[in-house]
């Protein structure tokens, strides 16, 4: 699936098949591009731990390391779980490793055909009486800011910079610039995730103001690198903006990603992502034990 050109692997684990060890593994085999399935991450489906919740998402960037939320990646896993009528509400309650996070999906309730496979001698198609999930829009919560606007010293070749790091369940540093052109992504993203000042890493979001309320963001994803999108990204810069005063959060703020447009809404409760995502293919995949 894909949100925004932020794209994820899909495992139902829902009866504990796969073994806890194994999950990094399989993240780390599947993920490569162009040797394997290729992907930004994998998303287990998994059984809540309690009852207050209606099921647990959790993911694993494609390096093996389990991250706590991903805005794309939930987005994905709501359309998913509601399609397929493992979660009924549309308005439903998931267990992260970051904490509650709660996704509404808006639903065209015409009845569809999609077309499964296809050989040479059958066509198969599946009944969906559910409708077709037509958008997203998540909870993300209220931040935690640690610095805001601070000078931060990189290393000896990338020099100093200014950045707001906050967490929305998982960290993120948003740095505001001039211009994308003289921008290496790679290598002042890879230089701020592993920096001593973030034990844990983090992710990087680079933020170019456009016009009022719409910017434009890159992400540097921690055990990823640069993707298409970011959800939690894009969240985290409307939110450190906010706190700078260069939005006005009475409005949504569009964000343009390389994948495509995201809508931020900051309410009183906390920031809203809005957008869509895609099944781009199912199939099945063999693995060794």
């Amino acid at each position: 699936m894909q949100g925004t050109g932020n794209d994820f692997i899909l495992i139902d684990d829902r009866d504990d098949r796969i073994p806890e060890e194994k999950k990094g593994q399989i993240a780390r085999l599947l993920c490569p591009r162009r040797f394997s399935v290729g992907a930004d991450g994998v998303l287990f489906i998994c059984k809540p731990t309690t009852s207050s919740y209606d099921v647990r998402m959790r993911i694993f960037n494609a390096d093996g390391s389990e991250a706590e939320m991903s805005g794309n990646g939930m987005r994905c896993f709501a359309k998913y779980v509601h399609e397929r009528g493992l979660v009924q509400s549309r308005r439903m309650k998931v267990e992260t490793l970051g904490g509650l996070i709660v996704p509404e999906v808006e639903v065209d309730e015409k009845p569809f055909f999609k077309k499964e496979s296809f050989t040479k001698e059958k066509l198969y198609f599946i009944h969906n009486e559910k409708g077709v999930v037509t958008s997203i829009r998540v909870f993300m919560g209220k931040p935690v800011f640690d610095k805001i606007d601070e000078a931060f010293f990189v290393n000896e070749q990338i020099g100093e910079i200014k950045l707001t790091s906050l967490s929305l369940g998982n960290p993120h540093a948003v740095v505001i610039i001039d211009s994308f052109e003289e921008l290496d992504v790679d290598t002042v993203g890879k230089g701020i995730e592993s920096h001593k000042a973030f034990p844990d890493r983090t992710n990087v979001d680079f933020v170019l103001l456009k016009g009022k309320n719409e910017i434009s963001v890159r992400t540097y994803e921690r055990g990823v690198g640069e993707t298409l999108s970011c959800g939690t990204g894009s969240t985290a810069s409307v939110l450190a903006l906010n706190k700078l005063g260069y939005v006005n959060a009475s409005e949504p703020v569009t964000v343009h990603t390389k994948g495509g447009d995201l809508i931020v809404e900051l309410k009183e409760e906390g920031a809203y992502l809005l957008g869509t995502a895609e099944v781009v293919y199912e199939g099945v995949v063999e693995l060794s034990s």
